[in-house]
């Protein structure tokens, strides 16, 4: 029996399929990712992508005119009311067509894209793909009402971010340039 069985597809299986393709899409989005792993939307980062795919498929149930402009945005605000992070290196737009494709192909009938993501993920027993370079304008970390200050040089403001999840060799919390263990690069900025 074929995969994408395009005839006996029923709308709770399309839906079903469609949604595990916004979840597989959000999980490969590296800068998402980066945000998760340093927990930047609180203890509950993991939980708010699962909320981020399940906002993203009740858009498309109550607005089937969604375009990939509109998804873009919704990916953006939410990464920066989310996360406290605002990115300007145009994932968002290669996250937002996956998710269209995503959506037509399983309209269609088709899941393999879906099958093959989920396949890559069991095979990696649900560890994020290595980030690669990515460009993270700007990180806002507030702890107790105060932020993280990019101009000043004092060795204070290292106590104010927590970083106790962070990737290994990312030994500096303070906004400057850090590589990981994986080789990506992530740019910590002030927010004001």
């Amino acid at each position: 029996m074929a995969e994408s069985s395009q005839t006996t597809a029923s709308p709770a299986q399309i839906q079903e399929k469609f949604e595990l393709g916004i979840w597989h899409a959000l999980f490969h989005w590296q800068d998402l990712t980066v945000a998760i792993q340093n927990q930047w939307g609180g203890p509950d980062s993991e939980d708010k992508r699962d909320w981020l795919a399940g906002a993203i498929s009740e858009i498309f149930q109550t607005q089937p005119d969604t375009d990939a402009l509109d998804i873009e945005a919704v990916l953006l605000q939410a990464l920066e009311d989310e996360f406290g992070v605002r990115v300007e290196d145009e994932s968002e737009v290669l996250v937002a067509r996956q998710i269209m494709d995503i959506r037509k192909q399983t309209l269609e009938g088709n899941f393999s894209t879906v099958d093959q993501l989920q396949k890559e993920w069991s095979e990696r027993k649900g560890k994020a793909l290595p980030t690669g370079n990515m460009q993270i304008i700007e990180h806002s970390q507030d702890t107790d009402g105060e932020s993280v200050d990019d101009e000043s040089g004092s060795d204070e403001e290292e106590g104010d971010v927590d970083m106790t999840d962070a990737p290994p060799a990312a030994s500096k919390p303070k906004p400057i340039p850090e590589v990981d263990e994986d080789g990506f690069t992530k740019v910590v900025g002030k927010r004001r």
